[in-house]
C-alpha cells in the first residue's frame, strides 16, 4: 500500500492505517527509506508512505528480530535464572538453545511451553517501545536482566548512549536490544512455529522469498552437521563472540588469531582431499558451487594444490564457457538459469575428456555472446576436472557423468559467531561485507551500488543455489574468525558513504553497527593463498584478483 500527501509534523505513520489493517504490515519506506511504523514525522512535509508486508525482505528481516525479542521474553517469563542464544540455522530457520549456569535439558514439552507463553504475549500485545538511555543506565538495565554478555559487548560501543525496546505491561517490564528495528508490539507477531531440535529449538518463520509465508521443514542433515560441528570449534577455542574475538586478539594477538582461523580451513582441505582420493571409485569430476562471496575462486585453486600434494593433477574448467551463443539462446531465457547454459555440449566435453580424448575447449565471450575455442587438451585418468558455478551441484548439468565419478562441494561462509545471545551475525551480511570490499576494489564500485544489486544476487541465490545444496559430498564452511576484523577498516568508509535520504541507508547502518564492534587488524598479515584474499587483495592466485 502506497500512500503520497503531504504530512503534518507528528503526523504518526499508524495513523495512516485503518485499525482493522494496521497489523497487515510490518514496516514502511518513507521517501524510499525504512522508517519502524512507530516512527513520526518531525516535520511538514511531502512524502511517498510505501507500506511493507512479509512479501518484503527488509519486512520479514524486522518480524525475524521481533521474533528473537519475543522468544527472549517468553524463555525470560519462564526460566528467569535463564538465558537464549540464538543461532542462524538449518531450513531457514532460527536455532535457540537455552543458557542456564546449572545444566538444563530441552525436551519437547518446554518448547511446547515456550510456544504458548509466545502465543499467549501475542494475544496481549505488549508495545515495544524504543528508548534512548546512556550506556551507564543500559549497564544497570543489563545487570538486573542478567545479560552478562550484552554487559561485555558495551565495552566496544563507541556512543554514550544506547537503544533499547521496552517491553512494559501488566507484570511484565523487560528491556533488550537486537540491534535492529523491530514491530510496534507483540500483537504484530502471529507467524511462527516452534520445533524441538535437540540440544535446543527451531523457530521456523514468514520468508519473503515463500510470499510471506513459512517454507516447509526441510532437515538439511549434511548442512547442519556442518553447523554444529562450526559452532563446536567455535566455542571451544572461544572465538563465538565479538567479546570473545577481541580477548583473543588482546591475549594472543592479531597473528595467533590469524593463523587459527587459517589453519581450520587448512584441516578442512586436508580432511576434503582425504576424502575424495580415499573414493572406492575414481573422481573424475568435482563440482563447486555456492551462493556469492563464498570465496569459490581461491578455493577451488587451494584444492587444486591439495590434490596435487595427493598425487593428482587436476584441471580448471569454467562453466561460464558453455552459455549458450547469443544468436541460438531461446528468446527470454534468464540468463542465470541453467536453460542458459548448453548441456548437451557440455557434457560431450566432458565425457570426451573423461575419455582421454584430445579436446578444444570454448571460450565465451560475454561482449558479444559468441564462442570460439582454445588449443585442444588431453586428461589423464589422475587428472579430475574441477568445475564452479551456480549450477555445479545440479544433476541436470552432468546427465553423462556417473555419480560414482562425480564429487560434489558446497560451500559458503556459515559464521556461527554472535554480537550477544541475542544477535547472531548473519551469514548473509557476512557475504555482503566481502563483497562490498571486492567490489570496490575490483570493479571501482561503491557500497550503495552493491547494496542495491544485492537482493537481485539473494533471489538467484533461492532459485538456483539452495535447492542443491543437499547434493553436496562435502559442505565447506569458509568463515575465517578474523574476518570481520580485516574487512572492519575496508568497509566502513565505504559504508559511511551510504546517505541518510539513500534507500540503501538501513542495509549500511546494520552492516556498519556490526562490523564496529569487531577490533580492527591489518590485512598485510593474511597469507597470500588464503581464500580471504580474494576480497581483501594481494592473492597469489591471479584469477582470484
Amino acid at each position: 500500500m502506497i500512500i503520497k500527501s503531504h504530512f503534518a509534523k507528528n503526523t504518526a505513520v499508524l495513523s495512516l492505517l485503518k485499525k482493522d489493517d494496521e497489523k497487515k504490515y510490518y514496516c514502511c519506506k518513507i521517501n524510499g527509506r525504512i522508517r519502524e511504523l512507530t516512527y513520526v514525522f518531525d516535520n511538514d512535509c511531502d512524502a511517498t508512505v510505501e507500506f511493507l508486508d512479509l512479501t518484503s525482505a527488509d519486512a520479514c528481516r524486522i518480524y525475524e528480530a521481533s521474533v528473537r525479542y519475543l522468544t527472549a521474553l517468553a524463555i525470560k517469563t519462564i526460566l528467569p535464572k535463564a538465558d537464549v542464544r540464538f543461532f542462524y540455522n538449518i531450513s531457514r530457520s532460527v536455532f535457540c538453545r537455552v543458557v542456564t549456569k546449572k545444566a538444563f535439558k530441552v525436551n519437547t514439552h518446554f518448547v511446547q511451553e515456550v510456544e504458548d507463553k509466545m502465543k499467549q504475549l501475542v494475544k496481549e500485545d505488549i508495545p515495544l517501545r524504543k528508548i534512548k538511555v546512556s550506556k551507564e543506565d543500559a549497564l544497570a538495565k543489563y545487570h538486573e536482566e542478567g545479560f552478562h554478555d550484552k554487559i561485555q559487548v558495551l565495552k566496544y560501543r563507541s556512543e554514550n548512549f544506547v537503544h533499547l525496546y521496552e517491553a512494559k505491561k501488566n507484570s511484565i517490564d523487560y528491556f533488550d536490544y537486537l540491534y535492529g528495528f523491530l514491530v510496534p508490539s507483540t500483537g504484530f507477531l502471529t507467524k511462527f512455529n516452534c520445533r524441538y531440535y535437540n540440544p535446543g529449538f527451531l523457530i521456523q518463520l514468514p520468508r519473503a522469498e515463500c510470499h510471506g509465508e513459512i517454507p516447509p521443514f526441510d532437515d538439511e542433515m549434511k548442512f547442519a552437521i556442518t553447523l554444529a560441528s562450526t559452532s563446536k570449534w567455535a566455542e571451544e577455542n572461544n572465538l563465538d563472540t565479538v567479546f570473545n574475538i577481541n580477548k583473543f586478539v588482546k591475549t594472543y594477538g592479531e597473528m595467533a588469531l590469524i593463523n587459527v582461523s587459517e589453519a581450520r580451513i587448512n584441516n578442512m582441505l586436508a580432511s576434503l582431499g582425504e576424502d575424495i582420493t580415499s573414493r572406492d571409485s575414481i573422481v573424475r569430476l568435482i563440482c563447486i558451487a555456492g551462493p556469492s562471496s563464498s570465496g569459490k575462486t581461491s578455493f577451488a585453486n587451494r584444492l587444486l594444490y591439495e590434490l596435487m600434494s595427493r598425487g593428482l593433477r587436476p584441471i580448471r574448467i569454467s562453466v561460464d564457457n558453455f552459455y549458450i551463443p547469443k544468436d541460438v539462446l531461446k528468446e527470454g531465457t534468464d540468463l542465470e538459469s541453467i536453460d542458459a547454459i548448453d548441456i548437451p555440449f557440455f557434457n560431450e566435453i566432458m565425457t570426451n575428456l573423461i575419455q582421454g580424448e584430445a579436446v578444444a575447449l570454448p571460450v565465451y565471450d560475454f561482449k558479444n555472446g559468441i564462442r570460439s575455442f582454445g588449443k585442444p587438451i588431453q586428461v589423464e585418468e589422475n587428472q579430475p576436472i574441477i568445475i564452479e558455478g551456480i549450477h555445479a551441484l545440479n544433476p541436470k548439468l552432468t546427465p553423462s557423468i556417473p555419480e560414482a565419478q562425480k564429487y560434489k562441494i558446497y560451500i559458503a561462509p556459515q559464521p556461527q559467531v554472535n554480537i550477544d545471545n541475542h544477535t547472531p551475525v548473519s551469514m548473509t551480511d557476512m557475504r555482503l561485507l566481502r563483497r562490498i570490499a571486492r567490489d570496490s576494489r575490483t570493479r571501482g564500485s561503491d557500497a550503495t551500488e552493491t547494496i542495491n544489486m544485492w537482493p537481485n544476487v539473494r533471489s538467484g541465490e533461492f532459485k538456483y543455489i539452495y535447492p542443491t545444496q543437499e547434493n553436496a559430498d562435502f559442505v565447506f564452511d569458509s568463515f575465517f574468525p578474523y574476518e570481520p576484523c580485516a574487512l572492519r577498516n575496508i568497509v566502513l568508509p565505504l559504508l559511511d558513504k551510504v546517505r541518510p535520504d539513500q534507500k540503501e541507508y538501513l542495509t549500511a547502518s546494520r552492516l556498519k553497527q556490526m562490523v564496529k564492534y569487531f577490533l580492527p587488524i591489518p590485512t598485510n598479515n593474511i597469507p597470500c593463498n588464503s581464500l580471504m584474499r580474494e576480497f581483501v587483495g594481494g592473492s597469489s592466485f591471479k584469477d582470484a584478483r
